[in-house]
């Protein structure tokens, strides 16, 4: 079976179980009238669906669990980031069916040919990371061109405009570090297991963060940005960061607000909007903008 029909199976059990708790002969009807909508065989035996929870748990921290009396139906304990979790798995669900569910797809979906490198080392981190196993790697600097052994202990992997990273403890420095999947190269998952526990809270070293850069013992700045309005539109609908608020709205503008920290990750979005955006505060944003767009002009002067 292949790797996207379990992805798809999983993402059916939670959405059956997010409508409330179900048997497994309730879980089984469900996985059987969706097999016969999509011409999948979604289909599991109880020994089937118990592995499936575990895998659940394992690949997405969501715990399902059986109530221990009555008709002891199935139900969703405990989840992190409960619509963030959710919505990004059924929306691989619904690409993947869509793309299933057409016998000549090539010339109606287009998906991005640009595709980053890394994402094959994709599970066999995620593996290290729950089984706490010591990681040994090659890591390469594009600024300097340098290549460099490291070994970690590694945390978590993050998703920043449109690349993967790994966080992780170097343990030369004992420093948090982020690594990026494109970078990484003979990868060796050693049999050694860490025993340090981290006291990281890494939700909320990053949330304040826009991209992979984060800055720890350091405040978030207020940040105001005015937008054409129709630029407007699409930053209301896919705001820049979740602390994003409207100031004001009008035919002509769109103004938000924003706390974050201020990285060369978000100088570079806030270039790519051009003319459709000014910054408004604060004054030293305002300046590091206007020297970039100098630059660029006398590049092409």
């Amino acid at each position: 079976m292949s790797k996207e029909t379990f992805i798809a199976r999983f993402a059916l059990i939670i959405r059956r179980l997010e409508n409330g708790p179900a048997t497994y002969d309730q879980i089984a009807d469900f996985l059987q009238t969706e097999s016969d909508i999509h011409d999948k065989n979604y289909a599991i035996s109880i020994r089937t669906l118990q592995r499936d929870i575990k895998d659940i748990y394992s690949q997405f921290n969501i715990e399902i669990v059986n109530e221990k009396s009555g008709d002891k139906r199935y139900y969703i304990k405990s989840r992190p980031e409960t619509v963030e979790h959710s919505q990004r798995l059924m929306e691989s669900y619904q690409i993947i069916n869509a793309i299933n569910a057409s016998q000549d797809f090539a010339d109606k979906v287009f998906l991005e040919t640009r595709q980053p490198k890394g994402l094959e080392h994709f599970h066999g981190l995620l593996y290290a990371i729950n089984q706490k196993r010591i990681l040994q790697f090659n890591h390469f600097k594009y600024w300097d061109e340098t290549i460099t052994d490291r070994k970690v202990h590694p945390l978590a992997l993050k998703e920043a405009q449109g690349r993967w990273y790994l966080i992780a403890v170097d343990t030369q420095d004992k420093r948090l570090k982020t690594f990026g999947l494109d970078r990484m190269d003979m990868i060796d998952i050693q049999k050694t297991s860490f025993r340090e526990k981290y006291a990281y809270n890494l939700k909320e070293l990053f949330q304040d963060a826009f991209g992979i850069v984060f800055q720890e013992n350091q405040d978030p700045e207020m940040v105001q940005l005015k937008f054409s309005y129709e630029q407007g539109q699409y930053i209301k609908t896919y705001p820049l960061h979740h602390s994003q608020q409207i100031v004001k709205e009008s035919k002509d503008e769109l103004v938000v607000e924003l706390r974050i920290h201020i990285t060369f990750d978000f100088v570079k979005e806030m270039l790519s909007f051009g003319p459709e955006l000014v910054v408004l505060q604060p004054e030293s944003l305002r300046t590091t903008i206007s020297n970039q767009l100098r630059k660029t002009i006398e590049v092409y002067s």
